[in-house]
């Protein structure tokens, strides 16, 4: 790439923008290097795989009565140090890439977090494309005109806007009707993963099917609901409780990511063959996954009672 398509500094600086001239659009990217990227799409896959095996186990012993899920330390110690993890590494490593991209008249401006910048003129792209694999996130490469690939990849949620403003200025831009930009788009705007959905779906939920469990072994084992209380005091109970919860947060952890799965599948393949539909099937999908964990984790248990 020749020096004159890309200019790269240290410092901000730069002149200030007048009254008559607009201020820049600017969004918040992810940037990037080829290799940190790959790093994290493998920590990625790897967690994965690790999970669709714990998914595995657990439907083992759903359908053929196995006991392997019944031992709540060596699934959490595994679920620990192959999926939290790496998913923590993945976490702080996306942080360190936090950028911004600011859309001018005349160029574009990648700040990067330590505040070193990269000045790109529209002139200088010759391509924005969406990446093929949309890990560690959705995203957008960068073909120059020199026939090299930008050196930093940008990871963006829902690349639609930052499009649609390099489309105003005549940059080129990958279509906003492509495939995986329509799947981040409605993924964006449709998955709730704020922290306290997490704490609220993961660890308080859990108590519900948990008390009716552990209520009617208390009830089967000791005579009433406070009965092993009663019998051997209040640490014996919180254990007992305690080893109802571990198993049962674990294995409602792994139905959510199974079904978490499809809901991303069905969602991708909607973009993809019905893209008119890309936004309705997302809400469907993510609509069946709570009511599948919500309700249908209650309606099993009342069906094993009825048995």
């Amino acid at each position: 790439m020749s020096s004159s398509s890309l200019l790269v500094t240290d410092a901000p600086g730069g002149t200030p923008p007048t009254a008559t001239t607009p201020e820049p659009a600017r969004f918040v990217v992810y940037a990037w290097t080829p290799g940190l990227r790959g790093l994290a799409v493998v920590t990625q896959l790897a967690v994965l795989g690790a999970l669709l095996h714990f998914a595995a186990q657990l439907w083992t012993d759903i359908f053929e009565g196995t006991q392997s899920m019944q031992q709540p330390v060596p699934i959490a110690i595994g679920l620990g140090l192959r999926v939290v993890l790496p998913l923590a590494f993945i976490s702080a490593l996306r942080r360190s890439r936090r950028a911004t991209v600011d859309v001018d008249t005349h160029q574009w401006t990648l700040t990067l977090r330590g505040g070193a910048r990269m000045e790109i003129p529209f002139e200088a792209v010759a391509a924005v494309r969406p990446w093929r694999l949309p890990l560690p996130g959705p995203g957008l490469a960068l073909r120059m005109r020199s026939g090299r690939a930008f050196s930093h990849a940008l990871e963006v949620e829902d690349a639609v806007p930052l499009l649609n403003a390099l489309g105003q200025h005549g940059a080129p831009g990958a279509a906003q009707a492509h495939t995986l930009v329509r799947y981040a788009q409605a993924r964006h705007a449709l998955w709730r993963r704020r922290w306290y959905h997490l704490l609220g779906k993961f660890v308080f939920f859990p108590l519900v099917p948990t008390a009716i469990l552990f209520y009617s072994n208390q009830v089967i084992s000791f005579g009433s609901a406070l009965g092993e209380y009663k019998m051997y005091g209040l640490d014996a109970y919180l254990r007992s409780f305690g080893r109802y919860y571990a198993p049962v947060s674990l294995l409602l952890l792994l139905f959510a990511c199974f079904w978490r799965v499809v809901a991303e599948g069905a969602s991708l393949l909607a973009a993809w063959l019905l893209p008119a539909w890309a936004r309705g099937v997302r809400r469907a999908a993510e609509w069946l996954c709570r009511l599948v964990y919500y309700v249908g984790i209650l309606a099993l248990i009342g069906a094993r009672f009825m048995m």
